[in-house]
């Protein structure tokens, strides 16, 4: 994964397989806070939508750490406070953010899915009386793909994977050419029996990256469940070439020596 924080690698059995991979898990997305919402929030965002929009992006930061401290149900603020979290350099955190809106506001994701979004500009730096919770899908960016792979990964590993297929088409629909949400949502396809789908799924994904071992063993695994032997075979090779063990070691077992 491209987004390391405070990341741990999960070993996830499936299919007789391994995969890992690392989720981003913070602990400050589910802890608790006392709620003190009113005019001492409102102030705060607008003093760090005014520092945001001057390029003062670390003292926007405290501004909006203290409006969710205030309001720990503010979305808008943990919005901007990831936009300029992504502006001084820290993208996990960043990230982070954008997972609590995701889960603030649970909607999100379908209407993104729905096709309800449109890409226009951040309007929040201008309201005079901002509605904290408030955020649409029109607010969401292409980063937020990254929030929603995060957390279908979450959903994927405690077994939701219907949800799990929602949030990584979510991520599908903010950013189509990003390559791991089509391959978790064939994770989560495939552990569901839906080898077609994942097979589909797997395959967008390798167009998208074609160095990626593991994307070749895991269609090969959804190919070989469906019944396509030369299939699967074909892409164990494939995988075996760019270095992926479960791979090489498989057609070890399955060929004679020197016929790889």
């Amino acid at each position: 994964m491209s987004v390391p924080c405070n990341s741990i690698h999960h070993m996830i059995p499936m299919n007789n397989s391994a995969r890992f991979f690392p989720v981003v898990l913070t602990a400050s997305l589910f802890a608790a806070a006392p709620v003190f919402a009113g005019e001492d929030a409102a102030g705060a965002f607008t003093a760090g939508s005014s520092k945001y929009e001057s390029g003062d992006y670390r003292g926007a930061i405290e501004e909006f750490t203290k409006v969710v401290e205030l309001d720990p149900k503010a979305a808008r603020a943990f919005d901007k406070r990831g936009n300029a979290k992504m502006k001084t350099g820290d993208r996990s955190g960043a990230i982070a953010d954008f997972i609590r809106v995701i889960e603030l506001v649970p909607e999100l994701a379908a209407a993104v899915t729905d096709g309800e979004r449109e890409r226009v500009g951040d309007e929040a730096g201008g309201e005079a009386a901002p509605d904290l919770h408030r955020i649409t899908a029109e607010d969401l960016h292409a980063l937020y793909a990254f929030a929603f792979d995060n957390r279908g990964l979450l959903r994927y590993i405690n077994g939701n994977y219907q949800d799990a297929i929602k949030d990584f088409t979510a991520a599908i629909s903010l950013e189509p050419d990003f390559a791991l949400p089509y391959k978790h949502r064939g994770y989560a396809k495939h552990d569901l029996q839906d080898y077609a789908g994942a097979i589909e799924d797997y395959s967008r994904a390798i167009s998208l990256d074609r160095k990626s071992g593991e994307t070749y063993w895991d269609r090969g695994l959804a190919k070989e469940q469906a019944g396509d032997s030369e299939g699967a075979l074909e892409d164990f090779r494939k995988a075996a070439r760019l270095g992926q063990q479960s791979a090489i070691d498989r057609l070890r077992e399955a060929e004679p020596a020197g016929d790889s």
